[in-house]
């Protein structure tokens, strides 16, 4: 069996976070296990067994088939509730309790929690406990429960182990100490907690929790590579297993297994693929996906977004909401429906399904061309061209925004992206605009000369996005052409640092003063949030744009504090990550209706205000309200 390096995935799952792309990636097991004996405990039931190499297991409940359609290829729904018609949202993993290497500013306690739920309308949770990891797990299990005690609404993950080394109660003992302490579902680390998940001496553990078909929620990398998640499947095919924390760029691996075990579901935590749930619902994956946060270390807002804003049918938008987790968790009576009565107008529209009554201007987005559901690499965006996107857009309550090529700057093929941007300006509705990009690694100074100027002529270009993978700091001065260009014509650039640090955007800020430099992905940790806040600080020419995978809850208010509410950006990155979530991230936050309209459109009327003029009439967004 091939065997992927620990460490091999930390670097995909790493660059998957800042949207690189690894070269080779571990070839997947599509076929049956080697080695399998199927020696655990089988439990019998209205299932059959998935026998190693074959298709599926049978599922004792109906996939929904048909019925109603899905949005695809910019058709429109009806998509919109009343607002007393609200979804139930149960939550699917949250996570309390002190962590290494955390920033001052994180989110960590369970007020944090609660509060994040009372301002996302988040009826109930499923709630971790880092200690239950990194501490004694049964000592931990039970100090979670008596955090919890004072609220019915959360319900406890503890976490599990083989009883063998004295450490942990044996599987008849646990049953009766989470039956007392009403726990409906269970953690697994094996590769953190250092014990060996295959081995004989696991399969009692693993015969107790099929038996009773509790849930039990782990990681990937908890099990390994990609292949031994096939197997731990194959393995327990009873027992309903919840993947937390797989990243979009894993999708290659991650929909063909929860196409074949049906005993698999998933979050979307980070899994945060372009019309992810509507392709999932297409295919009959419906009853496998669960509303699941990761709050508060992130918004639970960005993913209630997701599913809010899902083109299909309502009552598949309340199963992904709370339904499949229930029937999981075997809860018959619903909690309390929680509706926040302070929340704002964005607030109600994304609950009610409703396009934004205010403006939005995305300042991120990429475009593949029209009809392709792929980016090369590692990346999968479905239905990524402008038509897809053009209709989700007006789903949201877009008003413009800039689009760059996908195959010019993550391809590296800049001379082919530059028309790609063009073909989608061509039929894109009003108020979207271009940034164009070069590569200076690949052409001379002269050619780039020549290039910038043709391109420039097109007056729909009025961005620049350089990239990384040019191999050159922006600062480099083979990308002064372009730079001295961008100053003398006022453009603005968007600029994803190739350094740890942000001395690209204030050396270029200072030596082009007439270029509004935004910095990218500036609300992806709040390690990132500082260095943006002090850059601005030092340039007044300097902005920041949000968007990235960790949507750290608090982390856009930090950013406000620290720089003030008329240099933040919204901005979406779609296709590379669905824009419903980066868009939720934003509305669900605790800022001043007048300033998150501000980050969804005023600000970025700011930065191409120089440009205006150039514009044509067609592709200038307008701040008038839908």
């Amino acid at each position: 069996m091939l065997k992927q390096p620990f460490s091999r995935r930390d670097f995909l799952r790493a660059n998957a976070i800042f949207g690189v792309g690894a070269t080779v990636l571990p070839e997947f097991a599509t076929g049956g296990v080697e080695g399998v004996k199927g020696s655990q405990e089988v439990v019998k039931g209205d299932q059959e067994v998935v026998k190693s190499g074959q298709e599926v297991v049978k599922s004792s409940q109906e996939v929904v088939t048909g019925g109603q359609e899905v949005v695809r290829d910019g058709q429109e729904t009806t998509l919109g509730r009343k607002a007393g018609d609200g979804l139930l949202y149960f939550d699917g993993f949250t996570r309390i309790g002190p962590r290494k290497y955390k920033h001052p500013a994180e989110k960590w306690k369970l007020d944090d929690l609660l509060k994040d739920m009372d301002q996302c309308s988040i009826s109930a949770a499923l709630v971790a406990y880092t200690q239950s990891l990194n501490y004694d797990l049964m000592y931990s299990n039970l100090e979670l429960n008596r955090m919890l005690k004072p609220y019915p609404h959360l319900f406890p993950i503890w976490n599990v182990m083989p009883h063998q080394t004295g450490e942990f109660p044996e599987p008849a003992q646990l049953g009766k100490l989470m039956s007392e302490h009403n726990v409906r579902a269970v953690s697994i680390h094996p590769k953190t907690n250092a014990w060996d998940w295959k081995a004989r001496h696991s399969t009692p553990l693993f015969a107790h929790l099929s038996k009773t078909k509790t849930l039990t929620i782990t990681t990937a990398s908890e099990l390994g590579a990609w292949e031994d998640v096939e197997e731990f499947l194959i393995r327990q095919p009873y027992l309903p297993l919840l993947l937390t924390g797989a990243v979009w760029n894993e999708q290659r691996y991650v929909l063909p297994l929860v196409q074949q075990y049906k005993n698999l579901h998933i979050s979307f935590d980070n899994f945060q693929i372009n019309e992810g749930l509507e392709y999932l619902h297409r295919i009959g994956c419906i009853d496998q996906l669960i509303f699941a946060s990761n709050s508060p270390t992130m918004s639970a807002g960005t993913h209630r977004t997701y599913v809010d804003y899902a083109a299909i049918p309502e009552a598949d938008q309340a199963k992904i909401a709370g339904g499949n987790l229930m029937r999981l968790l075997k809860i018959s009576s619903k909690p309390a429906l929680c509706e926040n009565k302070n929340e704002d107008i964005l607030m109600q529209a994304v609950r009610a399904g409703s396009p934004l009554p205010v403006p939005v201007i995305d300042m991120h987005m990429h475009m593949l061309h029209e009809g392709l559901n792929g980016g090369g690499w590692t990346y999968r965006m479905e239905n990524g061209g402008p038509k897809g996107i053009f209709a989700m857009a007006k789903r949201l309550g877009y008003q413009g925004g800039g689009i760059m090529s996908w195959n010019g700057v993550v391809s590296q093929n800049a001379i082919a992206g530059n028309p790609c941007t063009a073909e989608a300006l061509d039929v894109a509705p009003k108020g979207y605009w271009g940034l164009a990009t070069f590569d200076p690694s690949h052409y001379s100074q002269e050619e780039l000369r020549k290039m910038i100027a043709q391109v420039y002529a097109d007056k729909r270009f009025i961005g620049m996005k350089p990239y990384q993978f040019y191999g050159f700091e922006y600062h480099d001065p083979v990308y002064d052409v372009w730079w001295e260009y961008g100053n003398q014509n006022k453009f603005y650039g968007l600029i994803h640092n190739s350094r740890s640090d942000l001395l690209e955007v204030e050396t270029l800020a200072k030596k082009y003063p007439d270029v509004r430099w935004v910095i990218a992905h500036a609300g992806g940790s709040y390690k990132m949030a500082d260095m943006a806040i002090a850059a601005m600080k030092k340039y007044p020419n300097v902005f920041a744009e949000i968007t990235l995978t960790p949507v750290p809850l608090g982390v856009i208010e930090y950013l406000v504090a620290g720089a003030g509410e008329n240099r933040i950006l919204y901005g979406s990155d779609l296709p590379m990550r669905d824009p419903r979530q980066q868009l939720g991230w934003l509305v669900f936050s605790t800022l001043p209706l007048e300033i998150k309209k501000k980050i969804l459109a005023e600000n970025a009327m700011q930065v191409i205000k120089p440009c205006l003029d150039r514009l044509p009439e067609h592709n200038r967004p307008s701040l008038a309200s839908t």
